[in-house]
Parts: C-alpha cells; structure tokens; sequence
C-alpha cells in the first residue's frame, strides 16, 4: 500500500517533520511512503537526505485571494493523484490537508490527518474540514480531547524519537559548549509568540536572587512574520538589564548537544500538543520544568519525572523561578527526576512500540 505525506511548508523542519522520520526509521513491507512539500529548500532536502522519494508541488489552499484557482489546482492535483496511485494521502499537520482535500476527494482517495493543533474552532472552515477526513490521528491525549465529538474516528499516536540516535549524540559529546561553572538555564524551540520564551526572560530577576551564578540560553529563531516578536525579547533583556544573564543564540543544529549542557530546560507555552524537546532532553539527562497544560502533562509526571509550573497564573513567571531554584537547590530531587525521566521514555516512547502502533493505525483507516 503507498501512502503520501504531505507538509505545509518548506523552509523549516520542526518536531513534526522529525517525528515522522524517526516513526519511519523501520518500515514494514506491506506500506511504502513517499513525501510531498510545497518548494524545494530545508525540508526537501532532510527528507531526500533520509532516504524519501520527495514530489515538491506549490499548491494554493481554499482561503486564497482567487477561490477559482483553488478549483483548477486541485483537478490537476486530482489526475497527478491518480496517477500516482496512492491508497492514503497523510497530512503531517491540519492546516496541509487544506492543500488536499478537495483533490484527494476527486480522486477517490482516503485522506487522514496527523495533527499536532489546537485550531480555532470558531472557524466553520475548520470545522468542515475536519468532518472531510476519512480519519483524524492525534498526537497525544490532549488534542484528541480538543477534537471531542467533532469525528467519530480519532486515534492517538503518539510521536516516537530514535532512541539510539539520540544516546549517540549525547555520548559523542566531550566538550561543552557553555560555562560549566555557572546554572545554564535553556529554552529551544520557535521563537514564536505561544511557546512565551519571555517567562523564561521575566523569571531571571527573581531567579539570579537567591542564584546569582546563573545564564539563560535561548535558542531558536522567529519566522519572518514573527521576527518583531523576537526583536521585542532582545529589548525586554535591555529593559530589565540583565543583558549579561542571557545569549540569544539563533538557530542551532546541534541543539542536543547544548540539551546536554544545560542544567534545566524550560518550556513555557500556554498549550503545546506534544513537545519533542522534552523526550530530547529527558534522553540528554536534563531535567525539564513545563507548563502545566496539554501534552506536557502526559510526558512529565509533575516532581517525578520533571517539574511543572502553573502557566495561566498571573504570577507564572515567578512560579517558573521557584521551580528552576528548587532544582538547582535540591540535588536529591534533581537526580531522582533524571533517573526517573530516562527510564520512563525508554519505557514509553521508544520507536517499537510505538511505531507499531501507528502502522496498525494506517492498516485500519486503509480497510
């Protein structure tokens, strides 16, 4: 059976894109995948480089300036389709099955969603377009909570992570990048505007209190439409002069690498579906401080296998403080949580298991 994954965009490769790698690291014989992006760049090329045949079409959705050229593409769309002759079309996000719906429909082939969103509901184009699938597979508990009752076929599977590539990166790492004599904080991810790296930034007064010895590592970088965002944190360390406390470092492809540098990893946003970092940094030996919301609470168990804080708080920065201080200060609760966090990803989110899982969940959506 061949199957087709299609992403959104091209210039950036995230969790989703990496996830779905490592979730095909072991392919069974009865499902073949290839791969659809909308240009040539970034992504294209990791996924040539990992060994995927790539189709690179440039497709306009539904909500476009020309609704008619919406019509057009997707009947050209339609007949490249058939004669490719896929038996599922996999979209890596909600928002790339706008580019297919209507073709896939034409075409006569099953359409699922692999969505990793929690999109507005109040938008009746979103709504319709979640009943057009023939299936919709969550990646964790929490966003198949949020689709509650909108389609009778909602599975959960959950992102894996090569465990192996992982650990080899970690033990090949001799020599660290940072400052080993002070508490290295870090943040990885989108500098987007829901992730809030700015609690990290506003919890640094309160933190260099009772840590004085401390840095914090923000790594990362804004979209184009976003880079004012990131403009306004780099101003917000100047307003509450603690540019010495903190280094933007951009984008890092060796962000496992600084993982394992750091004493603490933070991730702060209002809702995330289900954060990789936080398997990577479980795997690095960092512990991790998160909100207290979405997929987060299904990978760390709050003083068990990390910390959480409570993210809608008006107070949320200073809760991430004491959080990040009670680490540092609690050296037995420090190492327990280590422990404890690596062998709960073995156990639960290692590529066996889960792999499996998710083949068998195409197997039933392609009866």
């Amino acid at each position: 059976m061949k199957i087709l994954i299609v992403h959104t965009r091209n210039d950036i490769i995230s969790g989703a894109e990496y996830a779905i790698t490592d979730m095909l690291n072991t392919l069974p014989s009865d499902l073949e995948f290839e791969m659809m992006t909308p240009g040539s760049g970034p992504l294209s090329n990791y996924l040539e480089g990992c060994g995927f045949k790539v189709h690179v079409r440039k497709f306009s959705g539904p909500r476009r300036k020309y609704p008619g050229l919406y019509q057009v593409n997707s009947f050209l769309l339609m007949r490249w389709l058939k004669k490719q002759k896929f038996d599922l079309i996999l979209c890596n996000t909600f928002a790339a099955s706008f580019r297919m719906s209507l073709g896939a429909k034409w075409a006569g082939i099953k359409i699922a969603i692999y969505t990793r969103e929690y999109f507005s509901k109040k938008k009746q184009v979103n709504l319709n377009q979640v009943k057009r699938a023939s299936s919709i597979i969550a990646v964790s508990e929490d966003v198949k909570d949020y689709y509650g009752g909108m389609h009778s076929n909602v599975n959960v599977c959950h992102d894996t992570i090569d465990i192996d590539v992982i650990n080899k990166r970690v033990i090949n790492h001799k020599q660290s990048l940072l400052k080993e004599a002070v508490f290295n904080i870090g943040f990885i991810g989108r500098i987007t505007r829901y992730k809030q790296p700015d609690l990290v930034i506003r919890a640094i007064p309160d933190i260099i209190k009772e840590i004085p010895n401390i840095h914090v590592h923000i790594v990362g970088k804004a979209v184009s439409q976003e880079a004012n965002y990131e403009l306004d944190l780099k101003r917000l360390v100047k307003d509450l002069k603690i540019d010495s406390y903190v280094t933007f470092w951009g984008y890092r492809s060796d962000s496992i690498e600084l993982m394992k540098d750091f004493d603490v990893l933070c991730l702060t946003s209002d809702r995330e579906p289900f954060p990789r970092t936080i398997l990577e940094s479980m795997l690095a030996g960092t512990p991790v401080v998160c909100s207290n919301t979405g997929g987060c609470k299904e990978m760390v168990k709050d003083n068990i296998t990390g910390l959480h804080f409570d993210v809608s708080s008006d107070e949320n920065s200073v809760k991430l403080a004491k959080q990040i201080i009670r680490l540092s200060k609690d050296k037995q609760l420090y190492n327990e949580i280590v422990t404890n966090s690596l062998n709960f990803i073995k156990e639960t989110f290692g590529p066996k298991e889960q792999t499996k899982h998710f083949f068998n969940t195409l197997r039933l959506i392609l009866k």
